[in-house]
């Protein structure tokens, strides 16, 4: 059965989400024209990567906690900045509404307060404002916002740690464009299935392309087995393929990963999103060249949104990873 392409998105809110309700949710914003007035990277290395705030990336994130507040004390439902990072040219806050919100005042009317009360501080500074806009009274964001809502356990500390890591990840992009730049419907394999590709795109072309496929209910002994066996190929040159779930698959993953040896991996998260780029191992073997990430599913899609991940989901994942796969042990 053929798939259906990935369709990327820009701003995707979600569909017939009530945003008055208590959520907890990740907003980013991003600069007209993707200015990079907000702050500046630096570092020598990933690992000292930072970013340093501009005073107008200062009064954002300050604006931002006020906001907050000021929505607490008008709606008297309580609103909470939970963490943000500031980058070059957007911005990401973690936003928690623990109460329901009147029906006049959601969450896009909180943002768009704040995103006003930037724009004005903007303004304020006439040098540095003509310095980097053509008009006197710019606005300082893109229009509208993207949002994630948080659904399942131990997705905050993922988005913090996400948050977290984008200096770095930022750091990874400017030096190493070409590896981490997306290609929207990526066509590979014999059914020539549509992927959102990150990383070595000409891993689909190697000529010895193996998929891993473990059984989850291996012993100890029987798992370093496996990774024994999938070593000695990815040693020898071969590409291993994989969405890489049950144990033994991912123990497969971390020694070929120790190796920096040669991996496509298959995800269930969609990375047509223009702010979602793959996990931090997967994000940092595709900027050392030898990793694909390849995403068959779209942002916000069922898949993408399940909580859980299927029987029938890590199927249909074996079953792209077998397609790209020409050889077998």
């Amino acid at each position: 059965m053929e798939k259906k392409p990935v369709k990327h998105n820009r701003l995707r809110r979600m569909e017939k989400h009530d945003y008055t309700l208590a959520c907890i949710y990740l907003i980013t914003v991003t600069t007209v024209e993707r200015k990079r007035v907000l702050g500046s990277l630096v570092g020598d290395n990933p690992s000292t990567a930072e970013i340093v705030p501009t005073d107008l990336g200062r009064y954002v994130a300050e604006a931002f906690r006020k906001t907050a507040a000021a929505a607490t004390k008008k709606t008297g439902c309580r609103v909470q900045v939970l963490h943000y990072q500031i980058m070059p040219d957007h911005f990401h806050g973690i936003l928690y509404v623990r109460d329901t919100l009147p029906a006049d005042y959601s969450l896009g009317k909180i943002i768009a307060a704040w995103k006003s009360d930037c724009s004005h501080a903007l303004w304020s500074d006439s040098s540095f404002c003509a310095q980097y806009f053509s008009s006197e009274k710019p606005s300082l964001f893109s229009r509208g916002f993207n949002d994630r809502i948080l659904f399942r356990k131990g997705q905050l500390q993922t988005w913090i740690k996400y948050l977290n890591d984008n200096p770095r990840r930022l750091w990874l992009k400017v030096h190493f464009p070409d590896r981490l730049r997306k290609v929207y419907h990526f066509k590979a394999g014999k059914k020539g299935h549509q992927y959102t590709a990150v990383g070595n795109t000409f891993l689909v072309t190697c000529p010895e392309r193996l998929q891993v496929r473990c059984h989850r209910n291996l012993t100890e002994e029987q798992i370093q087995e496996e990774v024994a066996t999938y070593l000695k190929e990815a040693r020898r040159g071969t590409v291993l393929i994989s969405p890489f779930i049950s144990t033994a698959e991912k123990a497969v993953y971390e020694a070929c990963y120790e190796e920096k040896l040669a991996m496509i991996h298959i995800v269930n998260r969609g990375l047509d999103g223009k702010f979602i780029y793959p996990a931090g191992r997967d994000l940092t073997g595709c900027s050392d060249g030898f990793m694909l990430v390849l995403a068959p599913y779209a942002d916000y899609s069922a898949e993408t949104a399940a909580k859980r991940i299927t029987r029938a989901q890590c199927l249909d994942m074996n079953g792209y990873a077998e397609d790209l796969a020409n050889v077998t042990l």
